[in-house]
Order: C-alpha cells, then sequence, then structure tokens
C-alpha cells in the first residue's frame, strides 16, 4: 500500500479545493495548508510559496490546495489533482462568495479555457496530473476519486467545456452571464 505525505490539489477558485482538501486531509491524517498559509499573508511570491511547500511537506506531509499551480521544492508528487467545475455553476458560487463582476469573469473564463489544468500539466505532465469533475457530485464522492487518483486507480477525466456547452446549447447563456 502506498502512504500518501504530500497531496497537491489544483484548481480555479469556486472548484471547491478547500472543502475537497479538508476531508482529503482528514482521511489520511494529515493537515490542510492553504496558498495563503504559504504565501504568508501578501501577494504570493510562488518561489517563497514553493520553498515553504517543500519545507513543510519534507517534515510533516499535508494536503495543499492552490488555484496557482506549483511545484514544491524538493518534492515531486507522484500524482496532482486538478478540479474541474461546469462553469455555469461556478459563476453561481463565485457570486454567492460575492466576488465582482470582473473577478467573476476572469476566474471562470480561466476555468472555460483550461488555464489550471494546462499550467499543471506543464509543470507535471500527463502521467501525473488527474483532472477530475466536481459538477454533479458531493464533496465526499469527489475526495474519494481524489483518493482514487492518489492511489493511481483512476485516470484524468475528460473536460472540454466550451465543446460540452456548445453542445449542449449553453455556451451562449454562459457569456450572457458574464
Amino acid at each position: 500500500m502506498t502512504v500518501v505525505r504530500a497531496v497537491l490539489i489544483f484548481g480555479t477558485p469556486g472548484v471547491g479545493k478547500s472543502e475537497v482538501g479538508r476531508i482529503v486531509a482528514e482521511r489520511l491524517g494529515l493537515r490542510l495548508i492553504e496558498l495563503a498559509e504559504l504565501a504568508g499573508g501578501e501577494e504570493a511570491d510562488m518561489r517563497a510559496v514553493s520553498a515553504r511547500a517543500g519545507a513543510l511537506l519534507r517534515r510533516g506531509g499535508g494536503v495543499v490546495v492552490s488555484h496557482v499551480p506549483f511545484k514544491p521544492r524538493g518534492l515531486i508528487p507522484r500524482r496532482v489533482v486538478v478540479l474541474r467545475r461546469n462553469p455555469i455553476e461556478l459563476v453561481e458560487v463565485l457570486r454567492s462568495r460575492g466576488y465582482d463582476r470582473e473577478k467573476v469573469r476572469q476566474n471562470v473564463e480561466a476555468e472555460l479555457i483550461d488555464l489550471v489544468y494546462v499550467r499543471t500539466l506543464e509543470i507535471y505532465g500527463p502521467r501525473r496530473t488527474v483532472q477530475i469533475r466536481v459538477s454533479g457530485r458531493t464533496v465526499e464522492e469527489v475526495a474519494d476519486l481524489v483518493l482514487r487518483a492518489l492511489r493511481g486507480e483512476i485516470r484524468s477525466e475528460e473536460v472540454d467545456w466550451i465543446t460540452e456547452l456548445e453542445a449542449d446549447g449553453l455556451l451562449e447563456r454562459l457569456l450572457a452571464l458574464l
């Protein structure tokens, strides 16, 4: 059995990283580490974030959640997870959090064009990167999928929001919401 000590969960704001990360951390007996903690409450200097994350994870392990994909210094995780949410749902989640119109637009566009997923692929490659849809699933179901992905039991799910929304006749509706 593989012992998981360092877990990285990435995704656009609003996809559920913190909720899922909290459950995954609890199930693995690890602590949850959010990007804000690693950044020290300042604008994220990703070199400093990488160093802090690497030190924390090497010392005691943990589940890191971040909207900015990065590589913790001195660690090469076997797998990293990118959570994905349907952009129409994401609009509602971000609005409910009080995001202004421009922030909603920026984050939904990032999800729509796979920004976090593509950046994660650039850093870790397709063998280490697993994307998981959160839409239509409970937080517990997503946490179960994350754990299975970390053990290598599932592959990356296909996500192409533009094609899906066009096929369902919803792309124009999404654009009108932005």
